[in-house]
C-alpha cells in the first residue's frame, strides 16, 4: 500500500489533554469512539518508503518523518492526486507557525455549544494551528474542505467525514500492517 501526498493521518490519542477532552467529547458524541485525536498530512513520500508529514505539535506547525511508533490509521481524502509543487507551497506557508494551545479550551466550549444549541460556533481567525485545523486548512488549500472554514473543526467531525471515504492502513504497534478496504 503506498501513501500518497494529502493522505489524512489520524494517530491513536494519547496524553492528558486527549484523556480529558476525548472524555468530554464522548459526553456529547455517543459514536466517537476516542481512538482517534492526533493528525496530520502526508507531505512527502520518498522513492526509499520514508514518508515525511506536515502536523501542529506544541510549539509550531512541522514536517516529520513518519514512524510506526505509535498507531495511526491512514485515509485517501482526495480523490486526485496532488502536485509536489502545491504540497510544498503550503508546507512552506505553515511550517513554524505558532500551535494554538487555546483550541483545548475552544473544543470544550464549541462540544457543549452544539449540543445543547445545534450550532457550530466560529472558529478564531488567526495564524495558530492545531494538527486538526492545520488539516482543515490544507484541504481547504487543495480545494475539497472537510467543513466550513469559518467552523472550529473536532476531531469526530473529522474522523466522520473521513470514515465516509476509505480507511486505507491501519498501524499497531508490534504487529503487521493491516490493509483494509473500507469501514
Amino acid at each position: 500500500m503506498n501513501l500518497q501526498l494529502g493522505d489524512i493521518i489520524v494517530f491513536k490519542g494519547k496524553g492528558l489533554g486527549y484523556q480529558i477532552l476525548s472524555r468530554l467529547l464522548k459526553l456529547f458524541e455517543r459514536d466517537y469512539v476516542r481512538w482517534g485525536w492526533h493528525v496530520g498530512v502526508v507531505s512527502k513520500v520518498r522513492e526509499n518508503g520514508v514518508t515525511s508529514i506536515i502536523e501542529a505539535v506544541a510549539p509550531t506547525v512541522r514536517e516529520s518523518v513518519l514512524t510506526s511508533e505509535r498507531p495511526y490509521r491512514v485515509y485517501r481524502w482526495l480523490d486526485h492526486p496532488i502536485t509536489d509543487t502545491i504540497v510544498h507551497s503550503f508546507v512552506e506557508g505553515h511550517r513554524g507557525m505558532r500551535y494554538d494551545i487555546l483550541i483545548y479550551f475552544w473544543t470544550s466550549v464549541a462540544v457543549i455549544v452544539r449540543h445543547f444549541w445545534n450550532r457550530p460556533i466560529p472558529k478564531l481567525l488567526d495564524r495558530l494551528f492545531s494538527c486538526w485545523e492545520l488539516a482543515q486548512d490544507f484541504m481547504e488549500y487543495v480545494g475539497k474542505p472537510i467543513v466550513s472554514k469559518y467552523d472550529v473543526i473536532i476531531i469526530s467531525d473529522l474522523l466522520k467525514v473521513l470514515k465516509a471515504s476509505q480507511l486505507l492502513k491501519e498501524t499497531l504497534i508490534g504487529e503487521q500492517h493491516i490493509d483494509r478496504p473500507g469501514i
